[in-house]
C-alpha cells in the first residue's frame, strides 16, 4: 500500500487495520480521521489532521513505532523534537487523560492596569499600583521596578515580588513608599516576576506608564495672619490659588504647611515661637521653604507647633514648646526642625500642646498635654515631653484636636479618648476618657485630615459613607440644623453613600467643614461668618452646599477659631 486518500480506514469487519512494517501513507489532508490499531498501547485516533500532507516511518506493532523524524511514540505518550510546535492548539480534538500536558493554551495576560495605561491618576496611596490578570497568580522573583519617565529613568523604587508586592487571587498591588510628584512613571515588571498557581507558567516581561497630573493649592477664609498666602491680609469668600505643584496642606489654625511634589515643605502665616521653622520669627504672608528636599508629611498644631516626617523615617519638630509638645525631653522652643529619636515614624496628627503618631510596626505614641487625657495614659497628669505609648501595635489611622484623639485599628474598629465634654468622644455620653474606648463598629476605614476639629469628629466606613460627633452650634454636622440639637454625643450620618474614604478627602473645621465625593466635587457647611465656605457669600449652610469643580484631590479645614478652609485640585 503506498497512497491512501479516504475518510476513514477501516477493515471489513470495521474495525483499524493493522499496516504492514514500513507503511507509507501520503495524501491524507482529505481524511476526516485515522485510526490505526495494534500501536503500543492501544491505538491512535487523530482528528483535524487536514494541515498534515505525510506520515513516514515504521508503524509496527511491537518495539518502538515512530513517525518520522523527531517524532517518537511510546507507551508515555507522543514526543515531539526538532520541529515547530506553534498552533497546536488549532486541534479539535485531543485524545487521553491529559495528565502530561502543561501550558495547553495557557497565558498569563493582563486584564486591566491600575492606574490605566496613559491615565493620569492620583488615588495610588489607597489603591495601590497593580494589574488584574487572566489566571490566578503566584509570586515568581525579582522586582518590579518603578521609574521616572521610561525604561531608563530614574529608578523611584523597586517592589520584591515575595515582599513588598501584594497578590490577591488574579490580582497584584504595590505601594510606593513616598508620595509621587507631578510626573510620567513607568512599571517594569521582568519576565518571571509572577507565575501561575502550579508554577508551570511565567508572565512574560510587561511594562506600562501613567501619570501624576500637578495640583494647585486653593484657600479662602479667614486672612488676618497671612494663612491665605496670597501676601495679603485680606480675607476672601472664594478660593483664591496659591501657585505651585502642591502635593499635602496642614492648617491648624495660625500657621499653614504644605509639601509640593518635589518632597519640599513650605510654611506661611504666624511665625510666633518659630513655629514656622524657617530660623525666625518673622510672620509670612506668601510660602517660604524649610531646607531639605525628603519631607513626606507635615502637621500644623493650633497653638504654633509644628511636625514633620520624611521619607527616611525620621520626625522633626519646631515651634513652641511650654507643654513639651515637642518631644525633645524639654520644654525649650525651637526656630528650626529638632530630630525627634527615632527612625520608623509613618504617620503624625495634632491636638492642642501635643502630637500624636504611629511607627511602621502599628505602634501609636503620644506627647505633650495631658490634663484632660487625650494623652491615652489613663491619668492626667501635666503631660509629657516624650513619645510615650498607647497599648497595642495594630494602630492604622489617627486624628486628633485640642482635647480629643481618634484611631482606627486594622481591624476596622474606632477608638477614642480625651474630652468629652460636647460628646466629641462619640461614645453616647459626655464624660472624659484618659484611655481609648471603642465607637460601636468594624467597618470603620479613615478619619477627617487631623481627625478632629476642636470640638468634632469625622470618620467614614468602607461603604462610602460619612459619620459626624460633637458640637452642632453652627450646623458645622452637616445635619440640616444648627443650634438645636447643639451636640451629638454618638455618631450620625451625613447624606450620601459616595463620599470619598480615601486619605485627605474630608476635614473637620471647628466652624465650617468639607468633604469630596468620588465623582472629585467638593461640598462644604457650617458657619460663613467671612466667607470660610468660599462659595462667594457670607450664608451659613447645615447641610453641605457645593463649591464649583470636579477635580478637587484633598480638602483641609482650620481647627481653631480661625475660619478657613483649603484645598488641592487638578
Amino acid at each position: 500500500m503506498s497512497d491512501v486518500s479516504v475518510d476513514i480506514i477501516k477493515n471489513r469487519s470495521g474495525e483499524a487495520p493493522d499496516l504492514p512494517s514500513g507503511a507509507n501513507l501520503s495524501g491524507v489532508s482529505t481524511a476526516a480521521t485515522l485510526q490505526v490499531t495494534n500501536l503500543n498501547p492501544t491505538h491512535i485516533n487523530a482528528s483535524g489532521v487536514t494541515t498534515a500532507t505525510t506520515f513516514s516511518g515504521s508503524l509496527k506493532s511491537t518495539g518502538t513505532p515512530t513517525l518520522g523524524l523527531g517524532v517518537t511514540i511510546n507507551s508515555s505518550g507522543i514526543n515531539i523534537s526538532g520541529v515547530a510546535t506553534a498552533g497546536i492548539v488549532s486541534a479539535t480534538t485531543l485524545y487521553g487523560n491529559g495528565e502530561n500536558l502543561t501550558g495547553v493554551a495557557m497565558s498569563i495576560a493582563p486584564i486591566s492596569y491600575n492606574p490605566d495605561i496613559g491615565a493620569s491618576s492620583l488615588n495610588l496611596s489607597s489603591t495601590g499600583i497593580g494589574i488584574t490578570f487572566t489566571k490566578r497568580i503566584i509570586a515568581g522573583s525579582g522586582n518590579v521596578t518603578l521609574r521616572i519617565a521610561g525604561a531608563g529613568g530614574t529608578v523611584v523604587e523597586n517592589f520584591g515580588v515575595g515582599s513588598s508586592v501584594t497578590i490577591n487571587n488574579n490580582t497584584l498591588a504595590f505601594t510606593p513608599t513616598n508620595s509621587l510628584s507631578a510626573d510620567t512613571y513607568y512599571v517594569d515588571m521582568p519576565a518571571g516576576s509572577i507565575t501561575n498557581t502550579a508554577g508551570d507558567l511565567d508572565l512574560v516581561s510587561t511594562a506600562w506608564t501613567f501619570s501624576i497630573p500637578p495640583q494647585g493649592l486653593w484657600s479662602w477664609g479667614y486672612n488676618q495672619g497671612g494663612q491665605l498666602g496670597q501676601n495679603s491680609r485680606t480675607n476672601y469668600s472664594s478660593p483664591v490659588q496659591i501657585t505651585g505643584a502642591w502635593t499635602y496642606i496642614s492648617d491648624n489654625g495660625s500657621h499653614v504647611g504644605a509639601l509640593k511634589g518635589d518632597n519640599t515643605l513650605w510654611m506661611w502665616g504666624d511665625n510666633t515661637n518659630g513655629a514656622l521653622g524657617d530660623g525666625s520669627n518673622t510672620h509670612r504672608s506668601s510660602p517660604v521653604q524649610i531646607p531639605g528636599t525628603t519631607w513626606s508629611k507635615v502637621i500644623t498644631n493650633p497653638f504654633r507647633q509644628t511636625a514633620a516626617i520624611k521619607t527616611d523615617g525620621t520626625l522633626w519638630s519646631w515651634g513652641y514648646n511650654d507643654k513639651g509638645a515637642l518631644g525633645l525631653n524639654n520644654k525649650t522652643s525651637k526656630n528650626s526642625p529638632t530630630q525627634v529619636p527615632g527612625t520608623t515614624w509613618s504617620d503624625i496628627t495634632g491636638g492642642e500642646h501635643r502630637f500624636l503618631a504611629t511607627k511602621t510596626d502599628g505602634t501609636l505614641w503620644t506627647w505633650g498635654k495631658n490634663a484632660l487625657g487625650e494623652g491615652g495614659q489613663n491619668n492626667t497628669n501635666d503631660g509629657y515631653s516624650s513619645p510615650v505609648q498607647i497599648p497595642g501595635t495594630t494602630w492604622s489611622k489617627i486624628g486628633g484636636s485640642n482635647d480629643v484623639a481618634a484611631a482606627i485599628k486594622t481591624d476596622g474598629t474606632l477608638w477614642t479618648w480625651g474630652f468629652g465634654g460636647n460628646g466629641g468622644l462619640g461614645n453616647n455620653g459626655t464624660t472624659n476618657r484618659s484611655s481609648p474606648i471603642q465607637i460601636p463598629g468594624t467597618t470603620w476605614t479613615n478619619l477627617g485630615v487631623n481627625g478632629c476639629s476642636r470640638y468634632n469628629i469625622m470618620a467614614f466606613k468602607t461603604d462610602g459613607t460619612m459619620w459626624v460627633w460633637g458640637l452642632n452650634i453652627y450646623g458645622e454636622l452637616g445635619q440640616n440644623e444648627s443650634g438645636s440639637p447643639s451636640r451629638y454625643s454618638s455618631p450620625v450620618q451625613i447624606p450620601g453613600t459616595t463620599w470619598d474614604i480615601n486619605d485627605y478627602k474630608g476635614s473637620m473645621g471647628a466652624t465650617a467643614s468639607g468633604a469630596i465625593k468620588t465623582d472629585g466635587t467638593l461640598w462644604v457647611w457650617g458657619r460663613n461668618q467671612i466667607g470660610e465656605l468660599g462659595i462667594n457669600s457670607q450664608v451659613s449652610y447645615s447641610s453641605p452646599v457645593q463649591i464649583p469643580g470636579t477635580t478637587w484631590t484633598a480638602v483641609n479645614s482650620s481647627k481653631n477659631g480661625q475660619p478657613r478652609l483649603m484645598a488641592l485640585k487638578t
